[in-house]
């Protein structure tokens, strides 16, 4: 049945023992993909958000770990060529030093002859880049599906904290009242501790309007009760006051149901947020609707084009109105965001070291060292920008995925250096040792 509030919807004044109350629709949720649905099965069956953003790197990793040691071994071998290569590209560069296209046009030749590839360790990097990109996006859409489903959870405590106190199948009582020549059904609990009831119309069945039973409700907590609640917060109308009551005690709920099960990780408050401290844990309402862009599913199976037409300010404020702390305090303290940067750029500095060799000579002025010198000082940048825009669950993967980069670099750099090391010595000594016909190396006749 459809949870409306009776507010503008029918003339209660003749009720005067009674005060309507609002039940907020749930029920709704963002659509995921299989790369989120994976995400939200390792956060949910793990338990610990971090974690599990965690694990999901690391099987991200092991995805494009092949490629990875695949794209090294191929640099490894380009690297070797492009050794051998090197006096006849150190004479064409002398050779064209002022004319950089016809040395473009002889390096490519020269590369050709050799076997050698530019592009050959670029798919592996492509593949990487485009597991990058779908990661991002896997991590933005589960962070906002994760946000609007924190405070779908949130209604879903406020509306049984509301309905705890009405009517149960066991004890309900109806009662048919004529009205403007329509048939309404009151449900009332046999029970005088339940102050909230609801009516409907015969001819609507499906819709419900709910009430507060003052008289009820005062029996429950006590007159000095709302007495002291409506004093304290400056009603001047019992009837508002009551009203008010019932829906703090929903709020009450909401915010416990929020902190038993927070989205937060080490110092970060909300990980589906930046690691920020000018961010909080919980967002106004105007920042929130506007970190939620996806269409959002109903209960019904239609769909929302906007979070405000599913989550209004009334509501959102109504079951945030407890999370004061939570609305104040810092999401974070930038820590995250200053560690993936700082591990982002020492992969990218072992990354260069590496590679050396292999941008030596593949331009004429040296300007391919040139350009990964400045994609050094570009990625961070662009990240950063992301890090400000998006979740911390975006940080701590890239953290994660370069910190991981840095010890794949590292062990395959000397495994496979050794292997090269090995095939390098043998090529040499079969280059340089020359065996007299008829005899073996150790100089004994065969």
């Amino acid at each position: 049945m459809a949870l409306l509030t009776a507010e503008g919807l029918m003339d209660i004044s003749t009720l005067l023992s009674n005060v309507p109350i609002s039940l907020w629709n749930e029920g709704f949720q963002i659509e995921l993909g299989w790369l989120e649905k994976l995400i939200r099965t390792l956060v949910e069956g793990i338990g610990v958000t971090g974690i599990g953003i965690i694990v999901f790197t690391l099987i991200l990793k092991a995805v494009t770990l092949p490629f990875e040691i695949y794209q090294r071994v191929k640099m490894r071998k380009q690297t070797l060529i492009m050794r051998e290569m090197q006096p006849e590209l150190e004479k064409l560069q002398k050779q064209y030093a002022n004319d950089k296209a016809t040395y473009s046009q002889k390096m490519m030749e020269l590369y050709k002859k050799n076997g050698y590839s530019m592009f050959g360790a670029c798919l592996p990097m492509i593949v990487s880049l485009v597991i990058l990109i779908v990661a991002f996006q896997g991590l933005n859409t589960y962070s906002q599906y994760a946000n609007l489903a924190m405070y779908e959870n949130m209604v879903s405590a406020y509306n049984a904290e509301i309905l705890s106190h009405g009517v149960g199948e066991e004890d309900k009582e109806e009662q048919e009242e004529i009205r403007e020549d329509n048939t309404f059904v009151i449900v009332r609990s046999s029970d005088e501790s339940k102050y909230v009831y609801y009516e409907y119309n015969k001819a609507v069945p499906d819709t419900l309007y709910y009430y507060i039973d003052i008289d009820r409700l005062k029996g429950v907590v006590g007159e000095e009760t709302i007495q002291k609640f409506q004093t304290d917060n400056g009603y001047s109308d019992e009837k508002a006051a009551c009203s008010a009551y019932v829906k703090d005690l929903g709020a009450q709920a909401a915010a416990n149901a929020y902190r038993e099960n927070p989205p937060s990780f080490l110092w970060i408050k909300n990980i589906w947020y930046p690691d920020v401290s000018y961010n909080h844990a919980i967002q106004d309402y105007k920042t929130f609707s506007k970190s939620i862009g996806k269409t959002i599913m109903l209960e019904d199976g239609s769909q929302a084009t906007s979070v405000e037409s599913v989550v209004t300010e009334e509501m959102y404020n109504s079951i945030t109105s407890h999370l004061t702390e939570e609305k104040e305090q810092p999401n974070g303290y930038f820590i995250l965001i200053v560690l993936s940067i700082a591990l982002m750029v020492l992969s990218q500095l072992i990354t260069m070291k590496s590679q050396k060799e292999s941008n030596q000579y593949q331009t004429v002025d040296g300007s391919a060292m040139k350009q990964q010198k400045m994609m050094l000082i570009m990625m961070p940048l662009i990240y950063v920008i992301f890090a400000f825009m998006y979740s911390a669950a975006f940080s701590i993967y890239m953290a994660m995925s370069s910190l991981i980069g840095i010890i794949v670099t590292l062990l395959s750099n000397l495994i496979i250096g050794r292997i090269f090391a090995k095939k390098e010595q043998e090529t040499l000594r079969r280059k340089y040792t020359r065996t007299a016909p008829g005899k073996k190396t150790d100089g004994k006749k065969k």
